[in-house]
C-alpha cells in the first residue's frame, strides 16, 4: 500500500475545522488505527537516512521517536492531513481551503508536542548530502541575482545545519467525532476518502523550519560582487511566500539561510466505518 506515496492532498487544519457549526448526525461509527511502518518500502538508503535523522531528533528533542514513523525525506508537499493513496490521481482538485483561525475547533483537532531550537550540525551521509545540497541549488537558482554563486560553491567544505524541529499532530479521536456527526458536504467528501480502503491520514508530522549553510568559493569574486554580499540579502523561493537570506562572513565563507518547511517524519493512520 504505501510502497509509493503517490498522491498528497493538504486538507489543512483550517479546512477540517471549517465546518464545526454544521454538526448533525450520521450514524456509523468510525474506527481508526495506527499504520505499521514494516509497509514502507522506500530507497536503498533508507534505513541508514532513517537512523541518522533519529539521532538527530533525539538529539534536538530529549525525547524518543514516536513509534512506527515513516521517514519520508526533505518532503515539502506533505503535510499534516495529508491523504496517502497510491492509486488515485487528481482527488486534490476537489477539496477548498478556508481560515478557520478564529474558531474553537482548531484547538480540539491540533497537538503540539515539542519544538526545539537545534542548531545541530549534520554528520551528512551521502543521501542526506545530497538531498540539501539539491534544496540549497534550487533556491539559489531562484534567486535572482545570486544563482551565479551555484558554480563557485566549493562543495568539498559545505557545511549544512538545521535550527528547529517542531512535532505536531491532530487528534484522531476529535477527527472521528467530528466527521461522525458533520452534515457539510465537503467533510462528507473528507470522510469518505479516509474510510476508503488503501487510504491513510498523516496525523503527525516531523518538520524542521528550513536549514542553513556556510561554504568557501572556489573563485575570488569581484569587488561589486563581494560589496553585494557583504550584507544580508533576501530572496523569495519560487513566488512560494518562503524565503531565504544570503551574506558573506567575516571568514570569507558564504552562509545562506533557507526558511522552508520540510516534513521529515510522519505516522499514518488508516480509518474506517462500521458495516
Amino acid at each position: 500500500m504505501f510502497k509509493v506515496l503517490k498522491v498528497f492532498i493538504l486538507l489543512g487544519l483550517w479546512f477540517i475545522a471549517f465546518t464545526g457549526c454544521k454538526l448533525g448526525a450520521v450514524k456509523k461509527k468510525i474506527h481508526y488505527e495506527l499504520v505499521s511502518d514494516s509497509l514502507y518500502v522506500g530507497q536503498n538508503n533508507y534505513k541508514k537516512e532513517f537512523a541518522q535523522w533519529k539521532n538527530i531528533y533525539v538529539e534536538c528533542m530529549q525525547n524518543p521517536l514516536f513509534r512506527n514513523a515513516f521517514y519520508l525525506g526533505l518532503q515539502q508537499n506533505v503535510n499534516i492531513g495529508s491523504i496517502s493513496n497510491q492509486y488515485a490521481t487528481n482527488i486534490n482538485k476537489e477539496f477548498s481551503f478556508f481560515d478557520t483561525s478564529n474558531r474553537k475547533y482548531i484547538i480540539n483537532l491540533f497537538a503540539v508536542y515539542n519544538q526545539a531550537n537545534c542548531d545541530t550540525k549534520i554528520n551528512l551521509s551521502k543521501g542526506l548530502q545530497s538531498e540539501f545540497y539539491s534544496e540549497l541549488i534550487r533556491s539559489l537558482e531562484n534567486s535572482g541575482q545570486y544563482q551565479y554563486l551555484v558554480k563557485y560553491i566549493d562543495t568539498s567544505q559545505i557545511k549544512f545545519k538545521i535550527t528547529t524541529i517542531a512535532d505536531n499532530s491532530l487528534r484522531p479521536d476529535s477527527l472521528a467525532s467530528l466527521l461522525e456527526r458533520t452534515r457539510d458536504t465537503s467533510l462528507l467528501r473528507v470522510r469518505q476518502l479516509l474510510v476508503t480502503p488503501g487510504n491513510a491520514l498523516l496525523v503527525r508530522t516531523i518538520m524542521i523550519f528550513g536549514f542553513y549553510c556556510e561554504f568557501p568559493l572556489n573563485k575570488k569574486l569581484t569587488l561589486r560582487e563581494e560589496t553585494n554580499l557583504k550584507n544580508e540579502a533576501f530572496f523569495k523561493i519560487e513566488n512560494s511566500g518562503e524565503n531565504g537570506s544570503i551574506r558573506m562572513l567575516s571568514n570569507q565563507q558564504v552562509q545562506v539561510f533557507i526558511n522552508k518547511y520540510y516534513t521529515v517524519f510522519g505516522q499514518f493512520y488508516a480509518f474506517k466505518e462500521d458495516k
